[in-house]
């Protein structure tokens, strides 16, 4: 006899208050591929209050896995594509992948998150990112993708150019809850970098393995 007391789950929670009132908000976050984290806390605790209901409800509706996972520690909701395909976000038009000049400046805010582990808040600035593009580990690898050179400096044009790459790309980050932007003046590069970053280290966990490998295999600069 199946147990009375298991909740039936199917889409009646939609109907409830606090749904109802915040469901546009956490559906267009999500499908824009937006990491909500208790930083959101209204939509963060909509969903985790229905989570097995949002569950169900992606899977059936767009048959994508509504993912609640620990990233560094942190409790965040995102949207992941089954194995099997995009599901009905298989339309260009609906999502968009990770360019390579995007995967390259996630991978090196990654590293940067790392090297401020023991610090409450990852804020970088933009001169700690030209500092990482120069002496870091990987600082051959991101010259020669960011300016298609090698060199021990770069002049003013050079740097506006690539300052505006990182300008557009923190901007997209931000729309994914991966990074949270700062006020600055000048309109300088201040950035908070979230937890949700570590979602690059699930997704290329072996190409991180070898990077130097790894980022001979992204194009050059002049095609980004």
């Amino acid at each position: 006899m199946e147990n009375e007391n298991s909740e039936i789950i199917d889409f009646s929670f939609l109907s409830d208050e606090s749904v109802e009132k915040h469901f546009a908000d956490i559906n267009i976050s999500l499908l824009s591929g937006k990491h909500i984290d208790n930083r959101d806390y209204t939509m963060f605790s909509v969903l985790e209050d229905f989570v097995d209901h949002w569950k169900f409800y992606y899977a059936q509706l767009y048959q994508l896995n509504l993912i609640a996972d620990l990233l560094d520690g942190n409790k965040c909701f995102y949207l992941e594509f089954r194995e099997t395909g995009k599901g009905k976000m298989s339309d260009p038009k609906r999502h968009k992948e990770l360019t390579e000049l995007q995967t390259l400046i996630g991978l090196m805010l990654l590293d940067m998150y790392l090297q401020k582990y023991f610090e409450e808040e990852k804020t970088i600035t933009w001169n700690d990112l030209q500092v990482q593009i120069l002496e870091s580990d990987h600082q051959e690898a991101y010259q020669r993708i960011l300016f298609n050179d090698v060199r021990d400096s770069y002049d003013e044009k050079e740097w506006n150019e690539v300052k505006g790459k990182f300008t557009r790309t923190i901007d997209s980050f931000e729309r994914l809850g991966w990074v949270e932007k700062q006020s600055g003046k000048n309109e300088d590069i201040i950035l908070e970098i979230r937890p949700a970053i570590y979602r690059l280290a699930k997704m290329y966990e072996k190409e991180l393995q070898d990077f130097p490998s790894f980022s001979q295999k992204l194009k050059k600069n002049e095609t980004l």
